[in-house]
């Protein structure tokens, strides 16, 4: 789909109930907009990105990444680890950039770049690293981490 900005004002921040005057990267607040809480609902804006008007990290639709694939999948089990294989044209991949979530296809892979189409677009900067999972059975296994180049 098509992500536009969506522009507000804020009114006010708080955080474990107190009036802030300003918040940093890694810690929980509530910001009160003017906003319809009708774009809230059912998690609309989870995982989206908040700031300052001519800020705004581009949004991809196509993502370009230089990759770093683990030796053996992470998993929570006993079993002997799995090794992780390369990444195929048309492998579908679950992609995590910060808070947000999104479906990839591998539509490139060449050595240690690939391309993938978003189902979902995401809001990154370019050098954020995202995480790769692969579906496995019915999980989705971490098989890796990305940095976004283009």
């Amino acid at each position: 789909g098509n992500w536009e900005p969506i522009r507000t004002t804020i009114e006010s921040v708080k955080g474990g109930g107190i009036d802030l005057e300003s918040v940093h990267a890694g810690g929980l607040c509530g910001i009160a907009t003017p906003m319809d809480p009708v774009s809230t609902k059912a998690d609309e804006l989870s995982g989206q990105v908040m700031a300052r008007e001519g800020e705004l990290p581009p949004v991809w639709k196509d993502l370009d990444l230089e990759l770093e694939l683990l030796d053996n999948m992470v998993s929570g089990g006993q079993n002997e680890p799995e090794k992780v294989r390369p990444l195929q044209p048309n492998e579908m991949l679950m992609v995590n950039s910060a808070t947000a979530t999104s479906v990839g296809t591998v539509s490139s892979i060449k050595g240690s770049k690939a391309t993938l189409q978003l189902r979902l677009p995401i809001c990154a900067k370019s050098g954020s690293r995202i995480t790769l999972s692969r579906r496995v059975g019915s999980r989705w296994r971490l098989i890796g981490h990305g940095t976004i180049t283009g």
